[in-house]
């Protein structure tokens, strides 16, 4: 059954195009999210990437350190007392997390040039697939990382729920854990064979050592059950979210395959394996958005995808809040195809402010763009009607005819022959509407017509070069029935 009739007309216009713009003035700002130093696995010194993002033109950094980097295994029934472990630097493991974060804010109040933003990769949730006949352990899902960004505050990033920190234990003493208490009395003061006792006493000794090393806190989630892995990355969603801060699915769709080396004196094999995940997307909620761009190639961008999914499922309401892309840059250090301003997020503010940066990024004012130098430029994305004009993380309440308004150049002015999609979503899927082949800078103009009982809908572009890729956020426009 047809919700509604539309009309689509898709055109390139000339600069003489009688089309007013909405009356709003905000600063486009580039963004670079998703950066490592020397805290953690990057090879540069903080001040020393501050330094370099401001010599190549960009206006906000956001450090997302690793909080932790560490996997471990335990044991069976003491998994506390006998356990393997494999760490590497970290803000967590090596202590420093109050020192990152005083180092960003003394940065970004030296600095009138540039916004520095704290925030943190984490790791929240990995388990192990055991395989005995083969002696070989492997870890899974270590790889599906998150970022948690804007909580400026210590206590909120040590609180976060991930495997082997503060934040995964359950408040409260779980004083029950002393049992075997009274089986160390029980094996002293009962008539009992010698060699039952000392068996006695060293298993209950076994299981208070194991209990002590916990502190007497019992863990939200472990690594030895796979069936936790969506409910432990939507508490940290909703940590982050209690906390005031942004948080972000990384690099959705990137395999991570470490071989098997050896553990134990060869006794057993060890390998990482985590695969792609872009339906994770789907099965967690509560989170900002998403990396729709990286180094990496991506798929859930595309028409009728993950994203376009996630987003049918908001105007469904069956999530609360829409999902933004961004572009990551994921950078450890300064090699060709991972500088800082390679892969960008365009956001658009009143006045360049922390705040305002942040509030652009959970409303999804901005948009994704790769190609350093070469990049394109989104001039104007826009929706336009009778009764008011909307952008990017906007809703536009109309009836009638309304126009989807585009403007592209390339960053440095040059000509260049760029693949243009925009796409149109609704609560029952997602295509492509508009598919155009032109040169830069280009205009383009779609024009659609919805009745009284057209549903709640989205547009959103993606356009490409050859030294390029643009992924905007969509533009929500709300027909009659829906209100």
């Amino acid at each position: 059954m047809a919700l509604g009739l539309l009309v689509s007309v898709t055109s390139v216009w000339s600069d003489a195009f009688s089309t007013t713009r909405s009356e709003r003035v905000e600063v486009a700002l580039d963004a670079a999210i998703h950066i490592h130093t020397q805290y953690s696995t990057g090879s540069d010194d903080l001040a020393e990437v501050v330094d370099d993002a401001r010599q190549l033109g960009i206006d906000v950094v956001v450090i997302t350190d690793d909080d932790l980097l560490e996997v471990s295994y335990g044991l069976p029934p003491w998994r506390h007392l006998l356990r393997m472990e494999r760490s590497y630097r970290s803000l967590l493991g090596s202590d420093t997390l109050t020192d990152y974060l005083a180092e960003i804010r003394r940065l970004d109040e030296l600095h009138d040039d540039i916004i520095v933003i704290d925030g943190v990769e984490s790791a929240p949730f990995y388990h192990w697939d055991i395989d005995p006949l083969a002696r070989r352990a492997t870890v899974r899902s270590w790889n599906k990382h998150l970022l948690a960004v804007g909580l400026d505050n210590a206590v909120a990033y040590r609180q976060l729920p991930i495997l082997g920190g503060e934040g995964n234990w359950l408040a409260g003493r779980r004083w029950f854990l002393l049992w075997p208490i009274a089986g160390l009395i029980w094996a002293v003061s009962a008539r009992i064979h010698r060699r039952v006792r000392w068996v006695v006493l060293v298993i209950c000794c076994l299981f208070l050592g194991d209990s002590v090393l916990t502190g007497l806190r019992q863990a939200r989630f472990h690594p030895y059950d796979s069936s936790q892995e969506s409910s432990a990355f939507n508490t940290y969603f909703d940590a982050v979210h209690r906390s005031g801060g942004l948080s972000y699915w990384a690099h959705p769709e990137a395999a991570s395959t470490i071989s098997p080396v050896q553990a134990l004196g060869g006794l057993a094999m060890v390998a990482s394996e985590t695969a792609p995940h872009a339906q994770d997307l789907l099965s967690t909620s509560g989170y900002t958005g998403f990396a729709a761009l990286y180094a990496d190639h991506i798929t859930a961008t595309e028409a009728g995808h993950e994203w376009d999914q996630a987003l049918g499922a908001y105007l469904r309401g069956e999530r609360h809040r829409p999902v933004w892309g961004t572009g990551e840059i994921d950078y450890h250090e300064n090699v060709e195809g991972n500088r800082l301003h390679d892969i960008l997020t365009v956001v658009w503010v009143p006045t360049p402010s922390r705040t305002h940066v942040l509030e652009s990024l959970r409303r999804g004012r901005h948009y994704a763009v790769r190609g350093g130098d070469e990049r394109l430029r989104l001039r104007r994305f826009e929706a336009l009607s009778d009764d008011g004009a909307a952008t990017s993380g906007q809703q536009l309440s109309t009836v009638g005819e309304s126009r989807i308004l585009v403007e592209l150049d390339k960053l440095n002015g040059s000509e260049e022959f760029t693949d243009i999609r925009l796409i149109r979503g609704d609560a029952s899927g997602a295509q492509v509407v508009a598919h155009i082949n032109a040169t830069t800078p280009v205009q383009l103009s779609h024009v659609d017509f919805v009745d009284e009982k057209t549903r709640s809908r989205y547009y959103r572009l993606m356009a490409r070069t050859r030294t390029s890729m643009l992924t905007s956020n969509p533009i929500f426009i709300q027909g009659p029935s829906s209100r």
